[in-house]
């Protein structure tokens, strides 16, 4: 049994469930988290006991990661549309909550060593850094989010990911709002200067393009797409992270994740280098199928990991565990697709039925 105490509440893990109590009646209390879409949900509803409220789960029905690499939860009072505050806040059992400044509290499943507290304070600390200056930066392809993909026989320079170039993701946002239009200037910026030949867009489905693209500015971007050198392979977050053991779109405009690979897959063969694969923070969709390609090209798990986790220096007050590509990449694939990721890929791409003629014109476009 794993017990998690404080001054207001604690859970405990017994067998295959898990007991929330807190110390209040309440009828407007819910447990809201990273197992509900961050949605109020009438099964997550606390009740009220003698000396409070409790609410009993099993453990399946909440086990589902945040950013943070963990379940992430917060007591949320629907009356007053707002969670409640839990103190005092221990280090190692909270993180930064990416929508409004506030935290997220930690369920552990097994009890964590004081080194993975430590860890997971440290990278809660590095959440919240916002940079919004260009001065903030050590280069414009790190404010881009700009990088070439590598490890195990991927071409050098041949494979590149970044931030989406056209379509705003953080225009609305108090303090990034101002560096959005340079960060997107600096990822073109580069897309020209390695000629990017072909582009995967995984965030716009070709309706979403067809629509905004022709009153664009002329850019490299629009002169690719209207060259039909730009890919719609739509595929969304939750997809990508939680949803890649079966072919399941999340929206009826987007892709499931067996049709997101067979679609990239066959793109990548019948088009030409340099590439560029983007979403619109270039950090998660990218992150996964990029991920992909680099376990079919023999990559090591650290080259992956440390490829996936330089989207933390983009500075946009969010965070980006490992944990979350290694849920999606083993969900997917099997836990040896770390020890032999290109034989389990092309067995994969088999099941998929993707052609034997495709998969070896991909491999042969991106590896030396």
């Amino acid at each position: 049994m794993y017990l998690c105490g404080c001054k207001f509440m604690h859970y405990k893990i017994k067998d295959n469930q898990v007991e929330f109590v807190f110390p209040i009646k309440r009828e407007s209390l819910y447990l809201k988290g990273t197992f509900t879409n961050w949605q109020v949900d009438e099964a997550f509803r606390f009740e009220n006991r003698k000396n409070g409220c409790r609410l009993i789960k099993n453990l399946d029905e909440v086990n589902k990661i945040g950013n943070s690499g963990f379940i992430e939860y917060v007591i949320w009072d629907d009356e007053i549309q707002s969670p409640i505050e839990i103190a005092p806040l221990q280090a190692g059992h909270y993180f930064n909550n990416q929508c409004n400044g506030g935290v997220n509290q930690l369920l552990f499943l097994d009890t964590p060593s004081q080194r993975q507290l430590q860890e997971i304070s440290e990278a809660s600390e590095q959440s919240f850094l916002i940079k919004n200056q260009i001065e903030h930066f050590t280069s414009i392809s790190q404010l881009a989010n700009f990088r070439a993909v590598t490890g195990g026989q991927l071409k050098p320079g041949w494979l590149y990911r970044s931030y989406h170039p056209v379509m705003p993701s953080r225009s609305n946002h108090t303090e990034l709002k101002v560096i959005e239009p340079l960060r997107q200037a600096a990822a073109m910026s580069l897309i020209e200067e390695r000629r990017i030949e072909s582009v995967v867009n995984l965030s716009d489905s070709e309706q979403a393009l067809a629509h905004f693209m022709p009153s664009a500015r002329d850019s490299y971007y629009k002169r690719c797409w209207l060259q039909g050198h730009v890919h719609s392979v739509p595929v969304a977050y939750e997809t990508v992270y939680f949803m890649s053991d079966r072919n399941e779109a999340l929206n009826d405009d987007e892709l499931g994740f067996e049709d997101g690979i067979r679609c990239l897959i066959e793109t990548l063969a019948r088009s030409q280098g340099p590439y560029l694969i983007h979403c619109r923070l270039g950090s998660d969709r990218t992150g996964v199928m990029c991920a992909f390609l680099q376990l079919m090209a023999g990559a090591s798990k650290k080259e992956i990991a440390d490829n996936y986790l330089m989207t933390n220096q983009l500075g946009i007050g969010e965070y980006r565990s490992f944990r979350l590509l290694e849920r999606a990449l083993t969900a997917a694939l099997g836990e040896a697709c770390f020890f032999d990721g290109g034989g389990v890929t092309t067995m994969y791409m088999k099941r998929l039925k993707i052609s034997d003629r495709c998969i070896e014109q991909a491999r042969a476009n991106l590896l030396c």
